[in-house]
């Protein structure tokens, strides 16, 4: 069983430089960052600050396809930590997966954040609470059209360039 693959010629020309405050919510504000915007896709081209309250999503080992809310583990790790790396993006979603409808717009990033000692942590993260600031650059996916499905294959949401 297979997917579409997909490729498309996108516009980023469009830029958003932001800065969040001690406290914030990282998801909500890059939420409400785009929502003010208008924009309904985004890729993050930068981000600096410092993070606590950071929770991961880590497959459990000997996972297989298609994945499951019980085939993962959540790690919450307290903080506080460098943020040394964020990339991801921001697709909206079509149908529902996990506790998000329809249109909801699918936060998808990976991060490595430092702490004491020179060790580091990683994965896919799903929550964050700004510790001391957090400095963006979020641009905004012009002409496309891509969303997310939870796949057949994977039981992920994953981004289709078809629907």
């Amino acid at each position: 069983m297979s997917e579409p693959r997909f490729a498309e010629e996108i516009d980023l020309s469009e830029l958003i430089f932001t800065r969040f405050q001690p406290g914030d919510d990282l998801f909500g504000m890059i939420r409400r960052t785009l929502s003010d915007a208008g924009w309904k896709r985004c890729v993050v081209l930068s981000a600096i600050g410092s993070l606590v309250n950071v929770s991961f999503v880590d497959l459990k080992p000997g996972v297989e396809i298609p994945i499951s809310k019980d085939k993962v583990n959540v790690v919450e790790i307290k903080g506080p930590f460098e943020l040394l790396s964020l990339e991801g993006n921001v697709v909206p979603l079509v149908g529902d997966f996990a506790d998000m409808k329809d249109g909801d717009p699918v936060l998808h990033f990976h991060a490595i954040l430092g702490h004491e000692g020179g060790h580091i942590t990683g994965g896919h993260m799903v929550k964050a609470t700004v510790f001391t600031t957090m400095e963006l650059l979020l641009a905004h996916i012009k002409e496309s059209n891509v969303k997310k499905k939870q796949s057949l294959v994977t039981g992920l949401a994953e981004m289709r360039g078809d629907l």
